[in-house]
């Protein structure tokens, strides 16, 4: 563990080397091809770009993360999943984690309840090697030993849709896009109007929480929309050995809009602030230590569309700033990060089988803290990928990116991905390859424990799968094999208490096992497995990543009005490091543990459903990080409300 004050706040490094599609929730939209799409080759096929305007097809299924433009998900090379607002819903969990732990090839680790310190990793790989954005703000905190996003504050009562890319999308998103991009997008009005939605919910461990979202939509297709929700928990003590409870907070705003000038012009605004509150324990002991976290931030910009919409351009500025606020006592200690960035991003088609999409971003990220002075990195990337369809069927794209850092100069990186749906068949195979690399972060730099002398970490990584659908559609299975590795690893030494470089190769792959059934209209059930393997350059495995994952979900209406959601989580062989005593570091293993939650709902008015939900149903008792408690059976009741109730 840290030994300075304000560990929680600052994130153990030793949990930096810790660390699932929602069973029910999450079909790999990759196994989604379009019968509706299947034209013959005498008639004009689909762009390889997608329209999203009102008039497209609503239920075409189309992602924006994989090329940063909205694409029909069958020309998609990248492993991509997504959660829908209905999804969302249907299980009414309150933070992000809760669905990413779903998701096949992704693992959360926690250090206590709600809002305590969560490593999550990604095809083994940790949180600050994924992007994760919100409505295209980059939240991660340049504060925090690794910038990355704090994911025990990012509750979903604003979330339309989430969207989990796998592999390196370094072209696109950054160099440390090593191990993919979770893509939110909140809340907005779908038809012209009012609309309102929300709920509230009061459970286990004196537990409250609400929603509430208010928006407005033009017939011209202007909306805007506000969120306000909140959370409030005695919780209970995270330390493992502790009795006394640890206590949480949670005040999110968010917003966005857009406002059509013209036909050819969009102007667009998304702002998020939040404001928690934990009291938590540090080194697995009951401890009154509580962190203050406030973070706001904005984005504006303009949609530009030109050529009769061949040519799509996108300018926009975005801000951010964290403080966090700790108090360990006798001492006290606060840290304070901040963002700014300007992008441009063009996408020209020159045909309905070939386009580019282009652009530059400028950010400086900037860190200060109690114990060090103020310090600060520029990064000048412009970008490039091209999107082909050379055949019917088969997508091509290939990219490249050039970040100029201000500490390390250069650095190239480039993608590349196939996608081939095999024609009058469900059938559909999908590859990418990525380059990558991560610069230190402030914090590893300039920090007490830091060092000036290091270099960025580099990374290859690559994937190959098969996703196969049956009648329709109606039944899918799907395999992919994933493999990353990074060079020049940067690591907490924890008998030193300094950041060093580790010479040589952290090895990590895997295997993502796919399948769902549809049974009725309203009957689904679905299963996602992974297996991963990650090692250090000595050989010795990662710490709090389990080689087995799986995930089980059923849903289901059997009578009128009335829905059940199940989920089971069953997570193995996991090992934590320990000092077992100090000066002794040691791996052990973590016990194997099984999870069920369901949730049992019964619409009393039009758009209006009250329900009944519980967690770890069978009262497991277990750890993800040796030294800390995780929550018991806990059950919860609660009202969700969408108006108009279409």
């Amino acid at each position: 563990m840290i030994s300075a004050t304000g560990a929680q706040a600052q994130s153990a490094p030793a949990a930096e080397q810790a660390t699932s599609e929602l069973p029910e929730l999450v079909v790999e939209t990759s196994k989604k091809p379009r019968a509706a799409k299947k034209k013959p080759t005498s008639e004009p096929q689909a762009p390889v770009t997608q329209d999203t305007s009102p008039a497209a097809d609503p239920e075409a299924p189309v992602v924006f993360s994989a090329n940063r433009t909205p694409t029909d998900a069958a020309k998609v090379g990248s492993s991509v999943s997504v959660i829908t607002e209905k999804d969302i819903d249907a299980q009414s969990k309150t933070f992000l984690q809760d669905y990413l732990q779903q998701v096949p090839g992704v693992n959360v680790v926690t250090t206590g309840g709600v809002g305590s310190q969560t490593t999550f990793r990604m095809r083994g790989l940790n949180q600050n090697y994924i992007k994760v954005l919100v409505d295209g703000m980059d939240l991660s905190d340049p504060s925090g030993t690794q910038t990355s996003t704090r994911l025990e504050h990012l509750m979903v009562g604003d979330t339309a849709q989430i969207e989990v890319l796998k592999g390196s999308q370094s072209t696109l998103y950054g160099g440390d896009a090593v191990a993919g991009v979770i893509s939110l997008d909140t809340k907005f009005a779908r038809q012209p109007g009012l609309f309102q939605s929300g709920g509230g919910e009061y459970g286990t461990y004196n537990t409250w929480r609400g929603a509430y979202t208010a928006g407005y939509a033009d017939a011209n297709g202007s909306n805007v929309a506000f969120t306000v929700q909140s959370l409030e928990t005695d919780g209970f003590s995270a330390a493992r050995l502790g009795t006394e409870d640890d206590g949480y907070k949670n005040l999110t705003f968010s917003g966005r809009g857009e406002y059509k000038v013209s036909d050819e012009v969009t102007v667009f605004f998304a702002a998020r602030s939040l404001d928690a509150q934990l009291e938590y324990d540090s080194s697995g002991v009951d401890r009154d230590n509580v962190v203050d976290t406030v973070q706001q931030a904005g984005r504006v910009g303009a949609n530009v569309s030109l050529l009769g919409g061949r040519f799509v351009n996108t300018f926009a500025i975005q801000g951010m700033q964290t403080q966090r606020d700790a108090v360990e006592p006798p001492f006290t200690s606060w840290f304070d990060g901040d963002r700014i960035k300007g992008e441009y991003r063009g996408t020209f088609s020159f045909n309905e089988r070939l386009a580019i999409v282009s652009g530059v971003d400028w950010e400086q990220l900037g860190f200060e803290s109690m114990f060090d002075a103020r310090q600060s990195v520029d990064i000048t990337s412009p970008y490039a990928q091209l999107i082909v369809e050379p055949i019917d069927g088969l997508v091509l794209t290939g990219g490249g990116r050039i970040d100029n850092h201000s500490l390390f100069g250069e650095y190239d990186t480039h993608r590349l991905t196939a996608a081939y749906l095999v024609p009058k068949s469900e059938t559909k195979f999908h590859a990418s390859y990525g380059t990558g690399f991560r610069a230190p972060s402030l914090y590893e730099l300039y920090s007490f424990s830091g060092n000036t002398n290091f270099v960025p970490e580099t990374s290859v990584s690559w994937d190959v799968g098969v996703d196969q659908g049956f009648m329709g559609n109606r039944y899918g299975v799907g395999a992919t094999y994933f493999q990353i590795d990074i060079d020049n690893l940067i690591t907490f030494d924890n008998f030193n208490f300094i950041y060093q470089q580790l010479p040589g190769t952290t090895h990590n792959e895997g295997v993502e096992l796919t399948a769902f059934a549809k049974l009725t209209p309203t009957t689904i059930i679905s299963a996602g497995y992974t297996y991963t393997e990650s090692t250090e350059p000595d050989g010795t495995r990662s710490v709090r990543l389990p080689r087995h994952n799986l995930a089980l979900g059923f849903s289901a209406r059997p009578i009128d009005k009335t829905s059940i959601n199940i989920n089971g989580l069953y997570v193995a062989d996991s090992i934590d490091g320990v000092f077992a005593p100090f000066p002794v570091f040691e791996k052990q293993k973590v016990d194997d543990f099984f999870l069920l939650s369901a949730k049992v709902g019964y619409e009393v008015l039009p758009g209006a459903t009250a329900y009944v939900r519980g967690e770890n149903l069978l009262d497991e008792d277990y750890v993800t990080a040796i030294g800390y408690n995780n929550p018991g059976l806990t059950v919860f009741g609660g009202v969700q409300f969408a108006l108009p109730a279409n």
